[in-house]
């Protein structure tokens, strides 16, 4: 069997990487940068790049890390400008990331809300295969990087990040070729299917659902992890789940910003009335 993780006639490998105003995206973390390198075996095709307006501040642990800042960010586009353009290149091709999860959750929470639905082809996790293959001191895609001397240009930045996760792939496509004990179950190889779906169908309060379905506003009283309550007016746009709780992503009109609520911890105000949850 051929070990040839590049044959003949086979799909690109797209190499893609996000920046995110933080690290929840069931929380209301949204795109704020996207980095895509298109790959056919030792060749770049392709590279895009763009700044995403995420419609929410950054938070400053992530502005820390990626350098980026709400005025960068304002004036640019938002993802629902340039979703056509990050499918078109990864459709139906290899999608290869660094902590696949984090990328691609991100990805289909930014689809998610745009009503849009997608599965990556087949998904390879570079941190799948450090972890599984290597023993570095650190599996952080910079750490892995230096290990092997490859040079970082860009780090914490999409485009960088996705060249980065190209150079390391090429590495370990190299040594985990020579093996002989490698099979087609071997994720470098046959390359893992993703499955990184949104909550299903959960029973909402009436009142939620049709706002969202009108795209119109609420009037909920909050109750914080403090216990304090404070009284909102809000306008829904999605709903995700984690970790088995439902979480209503909304722009806050007392906060002047978008903000996700547990749904756990809201009582919507009704012509005078409680309609509780």
């Amino acid at each position: 069997m051929s070990t040839d993780l590049f044959p003949k006639n086979a799909p690109y490998q797209v190499f893609f990487d996000v920046e995110t105003t933080g690290l929840y995206p069931h929380l209301g973390d949204r795109v704020c940068e996207v980095g895509i390198v298109v790959a056919q075996g030792d060749r770049i095709l392709e590279t895009y790049a763009s700044l995403v307006n995420p419609l929410r501040p950054i938070s400053p642990g992530a502005a820390a890390v990626n350098g980026l800042s709400d005025e960068i960010l304002r004036h640019q586009p938002t993802f629902a400008e340039i979703a056509d353009e990050v499918i078109r290149r990864l459709h139906g091709q290899i999608v290869v990331c660094h902590n696949a999860p984090f990328d691609l959750g991100f990805l289909q929470s930014e689809l998610a809300r745009l009503g849009r639905a997608w599965q990556p082809r087949q998904v390879i996790d570079t941190l799948q295969l450090a972890r599984k293959h290597f023993h570095f001191a650190s599996n952080s895609l910079s750490a892995v990087a230096n290990a092997l001397g490859i040079v970082v240009q860009d780090a914490h930045r999409a485009l960088g990040d996705a060249l980065t996760t190209y150079r390391v792939f090429c590495y370990f496509q190299q040594q985990l070729g020579r093996q002989s004990d490698l099979s087609a179950s071997d994720p470098w190889q046959a390359a893992r299917k993703a499955d990184f779906g949104q909550p299903g169908d959960t029973e909402l309060p009436l009142l939620l659902r049709k706002a969202l379905d009108t795209h119109s506003e609420l009037e909920i009283l909050y109750q914080d992890g403090g216990g304090n309550l404070t009284r909102r007016r809000i306008r829904p746009t999605q709903i995700l789940s984690d970790s088995g709780r439902i979480y209503v992503v909304a722009y806050c009109h007392l906060r002047g910003e978008e903000r996700s609520f547990r749904l756990d911890r809201m009582k919507i105000l009704s012509n005078g009335g409680d309609d509780g949850f």
